[in-house]
């Protein structure tokens, strides 16, 4: 499973950068762009504010994106583009998908600029008017987790702590779900997990999304003997970036 970060651009439409809209009232020239939740601080510079938005919405596209199954079983990576508007109520609307690199990519950025919270609407002779924003994603992969990182990070699965397991301990194992923990304790959520099971040159792959274990995963681990090897492959999130923890547990008797 591949590691990957999402990073983007922030734009706001004015001047000849694009036609004028087909509704008059949403104004392609403000003197104050719209603002983030939480950037509409009083005691700051409207510089401050502006400032602030930026790494704000990054975060929260972070925080809320999920990488595709379909892309990132194709290793798809690009950029998407979605332009929408913000009204001058602050709600987002009239969103279009302006760029698009398939895999169900342009869907998951539209998804996620659909739950952004309301903005302060931008502003024009001091007024709250509405306004078009365009903003573009960066699906891309980078290298897989560190040799520290996976000392850093262990996937808990039950109270099972060493890599060897018999088939009497790892039936109520099947019940459980699995955790990862950092080496402060913090927990994190699994956002895709894999399991491969392995004996005598053969593999077989199951993936899932959560950090429970799908039926085909539990049907699978019922039939195992003695001898085969369990790979545990957890996908999970820390700020704006995804890392991948592995386990590996050997089946003995």
């Amino acid at each position: 499973m591949n590691k990957y970060i999402f990073a983007f651009f922030l734009f706001l439409f004015g001047g000849s950068l694009i036609a004028q809209p087909q509704d008059s009232s949403i104004l392609t020239s403000v003197d104050i762009p719209p603002l983030f939740e939480g950037c509409d601080d009083p005691l700051i510079s409207e510089e401050q504010r502006q400032a602030c938005s930026v790494p704000k919405i990054q975060a929260f596209i972070n925080e809320n994106i999920v990488y595709p199954d379909s892309a990132r079983a194709r290793n798809v990576e690009g950029v998407v583009v979605v332009r929408f508007s913000v009204t001058a109520e602050g709600k987002i609307t009239h969103l279009e998908l302006i760029r698009n690199i398939g895999a169900g990519c342009g869907q998951e950025a539209m998804r996620v600029v659909r739950m952004m919270p309301d903005f302060r609407p931008a502003l024009r002779d001091g007024i709250p008017v509405a306004t078009k924003m365009t903003l573009p994603i960066r699906f891309k992969k980078i290298a897989t987790a560190s040799a520290s990182n996976k000392k850093t990070y262990q996937i808990h699965w039950g109270t099972m702590y060493q890599n060897k397991i018999t088939k009497e301990e790892l039936k109520p194992l099947l019940k459980r779900y699995l955790l990862v923990r950092d080496y402060y304790g913090n927990t994190y959520e699994v956002r895709f997990l894999t399991l491969k099971i392995e004996h005598k040159g053969n593999e077989l792959r199951l993936e899932t999304r959560g950090n429970t274990l799908s039926k085909e995963m539990l049907k699978s681990l019922k039939k195992m003997r003695a001898g085969q090897l369990i790979t545990l492959n957890a996908l999970i999130q820390k700020k704006y970036e995804e890392i991948e923890v592995v386990r590996v547990l050997e089946l003995i008797k």
